[in-house]
């Protein structure tokens, strides 16, 4: 596909106009002896049709299928994107969702932030993995990791969560834990989504991540899906 473009055409459309206008405010109302204004207006029209007519049948631009997909970069590994999307909480305005697991580093590094996130009155919506059912330790084998590290890394998560709920802030967090197989990583604050898939043989921070922003076709279906995972109650239980 291809298109034109518009700003040129909108140009040319207002020189012709003007064009147009000069000669019978030349022949009608300036009444030049040499025509001047005529001459300037046959030269702005005669210019406008040339632009229109490069414009339309030149100079057509290929449509790229990703600019409606907003796809704004793509990631080698989960840990590059935390330099683009740590920066955003110190911005975030709404909310904040995550579709993870223990969230360790992180936690690690990031508290302070949260708490400032949440005093300002930012929401944390987090889907993650439910500890007690029967995938986690999956999880550890798929990752090669100890088995049980999963388990505990969502643990610490709660119990994290709880901490700073209970200093009761305007901005609250929210855990739910699915009961299904691994769900695909999702990262959210305001405008920018972050996701990607989970790895076998992979620790989650080695594998590729996408990055969409706001308006595009990759923001609405990724934010709708989670908001679509967060309401099934049957796949989800409240676990903070």
């Amino acid at each position: 596909m291809e298109k034109m473009n518009l700003k040129a055409i909108i140009v040319a459309l207002v020189v012709l106009v003007v064009g147009i206008l000069l000669i019978p405010a030349d022949l009608y109302k300036f009444e030049t002896t040499s025509k001047l204004w005529v001459s300037i207006g046959c030269s702005l029209i005669a210019s406008a049709l040339v632009i229109l007519m490069t414009e339309i049948l030149v100079n057509r631009v290929k449509i790229n299928p990703l600019e409606e997909w907003k796809l704004v970069k793509i990631y080698l590994t989960r840990s590059e994107k935390n330099a683009d999307s740590d920066p955003k909480l110190d911005k975030a305005k709404y909310n904040v969702d995550a579709i993870a697991f223990g969230l360790s580093s992180f936690r690690s590094k990031y508290s302070k932030k949260v708490e400032k996130c949440l005093k300002k009155g930012v929401n944390f919506r987090i889907i993650t993995m439910d500890p007690n059912g029967a995938y986690a330790n999956q999880r550890d084998s798929e990752e090669k990791t100890v088995s049980g590290s999963t388990a505990k890394s969502i643990n610490d998560l709660i119990e994290w969560a709880k901490k700073l709920n209970e200093k009761n802030l305007k901005g609250k967090i929210e855990i739910k834990g699915y009961s299904c197989m691994t769900l695909d990583f999702y990262w959210r604050v305001d405008d920018v989504i972050y996701t990607g898939p989970y790895w076998y043989g992979y620790k989650s921070g080695d594998t590729i991540t996408y990055s969409f922003s706001k308006g595009g076709k990759g923001f609405n279906l990724y934010s709708d899906y989670f908001d679509s995972l967060w309401k099934d109650n049957s796949l989800n239980k409240s676990l903070v």
